[in-house]
């Protein structure tokens, strides 16, 4: 019986640090992707999108990592700010991921001026070695 209860207790201490690990990853992931919508580096941008990538924005439109990564090499949206909060990761296993939070952020589609408050998440795998943004569905925080 004790046996039973402390082989969970152990697995879940030995499995922390790697959790700590690939939640610090892909926090930077996160904040590598924040930098390059502000920044407007597209190819930074499509460092971190995998080329099957698909995203369902706030309005409901889904888009794929080419139309992310082309509408920042164009300016077609360019951000001015961005700002996330109460982010947190859950790990499933060494190379699956989601991040969740709340990001703040306005700029201009089309030269359209916007500006919204969304919760999001987002899907990452670890593919060849490598973290990737796989997918990505926002939803609009009204008042």
């Amino acid at each position: 019986m004790l046996t039973t209860f402390l082989f969970p207790l152990v697995m879940l201490a030995a499995q922390t640090p790697a959790t700590d690990s690939i939640t610090r990853v892909i926090l930077t992931l996160e904040a590598q992707r924040r930098a390059a919508h502000l920044s407007g580096n597209a190819d930074q941008l499509a460092s971190i999108l995998a080329d099957d990538f698909v995203d369902i924005g706030a309005s409901g439109g889904s888009r794929t990592k080419q139309q992310n990564v082309e509408e920042t090499r164009a300016h077609i949206i360019h951000w001015t700010t961005l700002l996330a909060t109460n982010e947190r990761v859950q790990v499933f296993d060494s190379s699956t991921a989601v991040v969740m939070g709340e990001q703040e952020g306005a700029g201009t589609y089309n030269g359209q001026p916007f500006g919204r408050k969304t919760r999001y998440m987002r899907v990452y795998l670890k593919r060849g070695g490598h973290w990737q943004n796989v997918a990505a569905l926002s939803a609009l925080i009204t008042p």
